[in-house]
Formats: structure tokens, C-alpha cells, sequence
């Protein structure tokens, strides 16, 4: 078997997957720790309603929350028309990616406005989305549930991670 066909097994994607979960995970959370450390008299301000950050910020997390979820569920319902499990992990994996980055890129954007405005209201709208990323964690059970497969693509996926 070649290096292309373990990447693109059922344990291959799965692996990589997860590499890439906790990735974007911790790339996160260091960089907010960094904010923090960098961020001089960082309060929490709730009456700044002046500041176009404080509904920009939270408008923007809430809007790519949901677009991640409804492009994933979109790609997903086209991941599950394939025919075979190679080409829907290929698909399926793509599909996890771009939401992952749909997810971080708020986080990432809240991270840079606390460290602009020292609102720490910023800060938490990112831990929050840190959390609904963190919570998206790809799993065996997971993936098979999202795939749909059918019997013959179950017991190929099962024999792959044993």
C-alpha cells in the first residue's frame, strides 16, 4: 500500500483530522494567550456602545458560526452521494477543514480586537468560539454517522481502523 492510500484510509483521515482539530485549536489559544500577555489594563467594557467593534465582533462570530455549520451540512449531503469511501473521506475531510476555518477566523479576528481596544468582551466571544471548535472534535463514531455509508463502505471502514 502507498504512502496516498494509508493518507487517504479511514485511519489516515481520521489521523489527520485530528492533527489538524487541535491545530487550529491551539494555534487559537496561543495566540490568545499571547494577546493577554501583550494587552496592557485589559478590562471588561459593556458600555462602549459607541465602539463599532462591539457589534461587529459579535455579529461576525455568530454569522460564521452558523455559515460553518449550513456549508458543512452542504457539502456533507454531496460527501454522502459518493460512491466510494476513498472519494468520501477525500470530500468529507475538505468539508471539516473549511469549517474548522470558518470557526477560527472570528476567534482569530476577537483575539485581535481585544488586543486593539483591551475589551476583554472580545476576549470571551473568542474563548467561546475556541469552545464550539474544540467541541467539533472528529471521532470514529463521528465521521461514520456523517458519512452515511452503506453496508459494503461500513465493513470497509471497520476492517481500515482495526
Amino acid at each position: 500500500m502507498t504512502n496516498t492510500n494509508r493518507t487517504y484510509s479511514p485511519k489516515g483521515i481520521i489521523k489527520t483530522l485530528t492533527i489538524l482539530h487541535y491545530a487550529y485549536c491551539v494555534a487559537t489559544l496561543i495566540f490568545g494567550i499571547i494577546a493577554i500577555f501583550i494587552t496592557e489594563n485589559g478590562t471588561m467594557n459593556f458600555s462602549d456602545t459607541e465602539d463599532i467593534f462591539f457589534y461587529l465582533v459579535p455579529g461576525f462570530a455568530i454569522v460564521l458560526a452558523f455559515m460553518s455549520n449550513l456549508v458543512f451540512q452542504q457539502n456533507l449531503k454531496r460527501v454522502q452521494q459518493k460512491s466510494t469511501l476513498k472519494e468520501k473521506l477525500v470530500h468529507y475531510q475538505s468539508s471539516r477543514i473549511i469549517r474548522y476555518a470558518m470557526l477560527e477566523a472570528p476567534a482569530f479576528f476577537a483575539i485581535v480586537i481585544f488586543i486593539i481596544t483591551s475589551n476583554q468582551l472580545y476576549l470571551i466571544i473568542a474563548i467561546i468560539m475556541l469552545t464550539y471548535l474544540f467541541l467539533l472534535r472528529p471521532t470514529k463514531l463521528i465521521i461514520r454517522e456523517d458519512l452515511d455509508l452503506n453496508s459494503k463502505q461500513e465493513l470497509e471502514f471497520r476492517e481500515a481502523l482495526n
